[in-house]
């Protein structure tokens, strides 16, 4: 602390009594700044590591991740678009962010919507096997549970398989040639359907967070697909949440932790029911229960036909 050091000139007039007094003042009033910016110091170290523990958390996960400054995270409310029924062709909704397919789409689409300002979510499945995927021959069939009700082709697999990752590491390569911001990776709730593979809350929990560390050291942001079970063991991680139709079963307040935390939830709602795919607005209770729940004014809500094409309709 050379700043505090006394000056040596003007001492030698005085008398020895006075310099003893004089001395004396001077080192109680040192040790005094000292100790006041010892404790100032300290408490500003503690705030700034606070601060830093915060910044990590909402960035990147806290604790338990990778210190990533290039980690894209969206703020709450952020607006988008989600189009998984084909290859994105109409980008002409003014948004921030679409979540697109990524096999579906090329690079020059990405590069597009980069252009115009948007940022873009690639989506894929995390958690089973689609029979019409560029690389579902990697899949072992070891590896591959029951089907999916309702979805032709598709099977849970073993997310804990080293195998099944590594299919997953190529993805995530993938998004990171072509130039995605992040990644959606669905279907990791295989715990909470008959898979025929035993797959537990602790396999996703597990997953997901080789998940965000594999994406973030990619720098490519990642969110929880639905999971709401397991939101407390890995929201550190995810930069967002996307759910499907938590108003519709009263599970809004639980996706809500995402807010809480600086976090958007990337909301979908589907009034219209599984099998209505048309071009007409929802309105009156419809529009009212996919709209309206405690905290809905920060969610980032869309209403969807069940195909997810082109059309939506915001709150």
């Amino acid at each position: 602390m050379e700043s505090l050091k006394t000056p040596s000139t003007g001492w030698k007039s005085w008398t020895a009594k006075k310099k003893a007094l004089v001395l004396t003042s001077i080192l109680v009033f040192i040790v005094a700044v000292a100790v006041a910016l010892g404790v100032g110091l300290g408490l500003g170290l503690n705030n700034d590591n606070d601060n830093d523990e915060d910044n990590n958390d909402n960035n990147t996960g806290g604790n338990n991740t990778t210190n990533n400054t290039n980690v894209w995270q969206p703020a709450v409310g952020t607006s988008w678009q989600i189009v998984l029924r084909y290859p994105l062709n109409d980008t002409s909704v003014d948004v921030d962010v679409y979540d697109i397919d990524l096999f579906d789409n090329e690079k020059e689409m990405m590069d597009e919507l980069h252009a115009d300002g948007r940022r873009v979510i690639c989506y894929f499945s995390a958690g089973t096997y689609e029979d019409w995927r560029d690389d579902a021959s990697k899949f072992p069939s070891s590896d591959i549970g029951d089907n999916l009700d309702e979805w032709e082709g598709e099977s849970w697999v073993n997310i804990s398989s080293s195998k099944i990752r590594d299919i997953m590491l190529d993805r995530l390569d993938i998004a990171v040639e072509k130039g995605c911001d992040g990644v959606d990776p669905d279907n990791v709730d295989g715990y909470d359907n008959t898979n025929g593979l035993d797959l537990s809350e602790d396999d996703t929990v597990d997953y997901m967070n080789f998940l965000a560390e594999e994406a973030h050291s990619r720098n490519l942001s990642i969110g929880l697909k639905n999971a709401g079970a397991v939101i407390d063991r890995v929201i550190g991680k995810m930069q967002w949440s996307v759910n499907e139709q938590c108003a519709q079963y009263d599970e809004c307040d639980t996706y809500a932790a995402f807010v809480r935390r600086g976090k958007p939830v990337f909301h979908i709602e589907y009034p219209k029911g599984d099998d209505t795919n048309n071009q007409v607005s929802v309105t009156g209770a419809k529009k009212t229960n996919a709209c309206d729940f405690d905290d809905s004014d920060e969610f980032s809500t869309l209403i969807k036909n069940m195909d997810l094409d082109n059309w939506l309709q915001e709150c």
